[in-house]
């Protein structure tokens, strides 16, 4: 019995409630960390990505962060929000978070992307990630745009920058990216001749709905229909020959 006592005491209860109201009593070691405890309950709920939430709207963030430094004690009750994932490949290296995280983890070869830590303190708030052959570029929660890899692929955006204000959405062609603007225009950096220069078509990428990157080049479709597309001509870029084409859709 003192031996079933001690082994009690090094261990903790916490009740865990998922918003749709179900509920578990999960105990834990003391000795585990928050980590450790998101993994417990991403294992009972079936979760696979979860934020979990104290009583007092603190959001556990720091995996490595022990159950006694995060204020949580035997009997506490937590919230567990399912959050989605983000991953973006890049031709070499990989790029995963949650939405709305504050932390992107990369790997693969650290010049072409798989090494974030110069820009890590900056990703706050993910909403999207976008990547080129050798680049990747994420969408901040504030509408701006954080990139990094491989600087003449996209990894620097620093010539447009001031340009890059209310972002609703960042694509990427294997060598440049593309982001339309809260009022519908489009932002273009990377390789000039590769579809990071559009101002040969600036004047028509007005009301942009949607855009894709190819290989080589962008298409943006208008508000009104019209298709613009640009980049390298073989590749796309040049759709003039099929443009009476698109007015039969």
């Amino acid at each position: 019995p003192a031996c079933a006592s001690v082994h009690m005491a090094s261990m903790k209860q916490i009740t865990v409630a998922l918003p749709s109201g179900r509920g578990e009593q999960l105990i834990i070691p003391e000795s585990s960390n928050v980590g450790d405890l998101r993994t417990l309950v991403q294992e009972t709920f079936g979760q696979g990505f979860v934020k979990l939430v104290t009583a007092n709207g603190v959001v556990l963030t720091d995996a490595t962060q022990s159950l006694q430094a995060a204020g949580l004690e035997d009997g506490d009750h937590i919230t567990a929000l399912s959050v989605e994932p983000i991953l973006a490949a890049a031709g070499h290296a990989f790029a995963l978070c949650t939405r709305g995280g504050d932390r992107v983890v990369t790997w693969g070869r650290s010049a072409e992307g798989g090494d974030s830590s110069a820009v890590q303190g900056k990703l706050r708030g993910v909403q999207q990630i976008a990547a080129t052959n050798q680049a990747f570029a994420a969408l901040l929660e504030d509408g701006s745009i954080v990139t990094w890899g491989n600087s003449d692929l996209g990894g620097d955006s620093s010539a447009v920058q001031h340009q890059l204000k209310n972002v609703q959405q960042v694509h990427g062609a294997d060598k440049a990216f593309a982001a339309i603007l809260e009022d519908g225009s489009v932002v273009t950096w990377g390789h000039p001749a590769w579809g990071g220069d559009s101002s040969a078509v600036q004047h028509k990428l007005k009301n942009v709905k949607h855009l894709k990157g190819g290989y080589h080049a962008f298409v943006a479709i208008l508000a009104n229909g019209a298709v613009v597309t640009w980049g390298e001509p073989d590749s796309g870029g040049d759709s003039s020959q099929v443009q009476e084409q698109f007015l039969s859709l």
